[in-house]
């Protein structure tokens, strides 16, 4: 199965379990009627993002943007990361550049917020593949789960990691996990737990 092929096999998952994973009836809400309607982005849209941000998108993340920019309000990757169950929508690329405008626009390490984190927490999250930053203009969001957990490609890993890899940033407690090494074995893990 190629990328687009899982993509399609977690899609049909999310229409006959959508109860299980604790989601609104796509069908009912018009949920999977909008996102059939959703096309891929252009070439030329990849790129411009692409420029616009001084980064070279992974081959397989263009793959899935070149079928689908976007996914509104369908959960299109149901994960688990670190036992909490997350039901990502995909950000479209104009979403996306809106969300930086805001979020992970600039480089803010763990250790600048002394009332949030204790020099123990910090330590306890090190993980040797992640800088140890909460905000980091390199951290690119494109998935989100309920306005509060962006999944993001890291192109400025730490030694033990690869660019392309995918973090999580959870909020409340806000801390930025590892969730994969790129997109395909993120959802090769998402075909995992649902088969």
């Amino acid at each position: 199965m190629n990328l687009i092929q899982k993509i399609k096999r977690i899609e049909q998952y999310v229409l006959e379990n959508f109860e299980e994973l604790d989601l609104d009836d796509p069908i009912e809400e018009g949920y999977w009627e909008e996102y059939q309607e959703i096309p891929g982005a252009s070439q030329k849209e990849i790129e411009a993002f692409e420029k616009k941000f001084s980064i070279k998108f992974p081959k397989d993340f263009k793959e899935l943007y070149s079928y689908k920019n976007g996914s509104k309000y369908f959960s299109i990757l149901p994960s688990t990361i670190h036992d909490a169950e997350m039901s990502f929508s995909l950000m479209s690329l104009e979403q996306m550049e809106k969300t930086k405008q805001y979020f992970q626009n600039r480089d803010a390490l763990l250790t600048e917020f002394p009332d949030f984190f204790t020099e123990e927490e910090i330590e306890k999250m090190r993980d040797s593949r992640i800088k140890p930053y909460l905000f980091h203009k390199q951290w690119i969001p494109f998935a989100e789960y309920c306005d509060s957990c962006f999944l993001m490609l890291d192109f400025d890993p730490d030694k033990g990691g690869k660019e392309g890899q995918i973090l999580c940033y959870i909020h409340d407690p806000d801390e930025v996990i590892y969730a994969a090494a790129g997109l395909s074995e993120f959802v090769d893990e998402i075909l995992l737990t649902i088969e």
